[in-house]
């Protein structure tokens, strides 16, 4: 295949991507949109004043009938229309996959890397969609009711606000963790150790874990090989705190001749290794760590029994 051709193969990549990016972004914006009205609804209908119905011959739902019916429609529309987008979805993802085999089959290596920069994309837009953005929906609603009780009971307003902003504060939290993973501060101003330290001290907040650290600072000109081992641990320590069920942890990284020497370990329940070939299964974040390691040049090693799991990496530094 010659370089025009593996160009226009990489347009037609882009232009399909875009259009299946926009119909998930699509299909997510629709079920935050169902989860909004089934919020609303139940706000309506858990919160009536029960001096309201001792009063009124009409409950809630005949009061709110209108908005209620608008939120109801809504619901019905969004998940009709996510049924025709999951097709397309498929459909799209399909000519992407058959595209893909091609490509990778000339330039590899340059795809991988693509290939996980892309999942790692998706894995920020879902921790983004599944914490923050829900949540802000969700005190929206908040304040919305507290409006709702701003004249009638100023007391409940003034409750549901106080809890609003506690709620703020979390979520702000959440959004700067998540810019930290995406390029932590600390990597850029002090260097890879630093990083590594910072990131230690967020995994262990509550001081869940035992943890034995010991971190070679390194230096490289190519500083996409110092994001890539940041990477690479920070994968290996978010499934240990997912998965492992470990109390112990244990973090070595050590510059020994040309190489940077890691080892990860922890006493957690372990896993069979046939499982990580296994994209579908919960150890899809060991493969990630396998196929980045390669990508610099890297050898992994990985053992894991019912005692705990052993990881060792060794990284050239040139």
């Amino acid at each position: 295949m010659n370089n025009e051709s593996n160009h226009i193969l990489q347009i037609m990549l882009d232009e399909l991507q875009n259009e299946y990016d926009t119909i998930i972004a699509q299909i997510d914006n629709n079920l935050l949109k169902m989860k909004e009205s089934d919020f609303f609804t139940n706000s309506i209908l858990e919160n009536e004043d029960s001096n309201y119905k001792f009063f009124s011959p009409r409950d809630a739902e005949s009061v709110h009938k209108l908005q209620i019916d608008k939120a109801r429609e809504e619901n019905i529309f969004c998940r009709e229309q996510n049924k025709l987008l999951l097709e397309k979805k498929k459909k799209l993802l399909c000519k992407i996959e058959q595209i893909e085999k091609v490509i990778d089959g000339e330039n590899g290596r340059d795809y991988e890397a693509l290939r996980i920069q892309e999942e790692d994309r998706q894995r920020i837009a879902r921790d983004l969609h599944d914490t923050s953005l829900q949540n802000l929906a969700h005190l929206v609603h908040k304040i919305e009711l507290s409006s709702m009780y701003i004249d009638k009971d100023p007391l409940r307003a003034k409750l549901e606000l106080s809890v609003v902003s506690k709620n703020l504060k979390s979520v702000i939290e959440e959004i700067r963790n998540t810019i930290f993973d995406l390029r932590p501060m600390s990597f850029d101003d002090l260097g890879l150790k630093a990083a590594l330290e910072r990131l230690i001290d967020l995994i262990n907040e509550n001081y869940t874990y035992e943890i034995d650290v010991e971190i070679d600072d390194v230096s490289c000109e190519n500083n996409l090989v110092l994001v890539s081992i940041y990477r690479v641990v920070q994968e290996c320590l978010t499934n240990i705190v997912k998965h492992a069920e470990a109390t112990k942890i244990c973090l070595h990284c050590k510059m020994i001749d040309d190489n940077y020497d890691i080892v990860i370990k922890d006493n957690g329940k372990g896993f069979h290794l046939e499982e990580i070939n296994n994209s579908e299964g919960k150890h899809f974040g060991i493969t990630l760590v396998q196929e980045r390691v390669h990508l610099i040049g890297g050898i992994i090693s990985i053992e894991s029994n019912n005692n705990g799991t052993n990881i060792e990496i060794s990284i050239p530094i040139k």
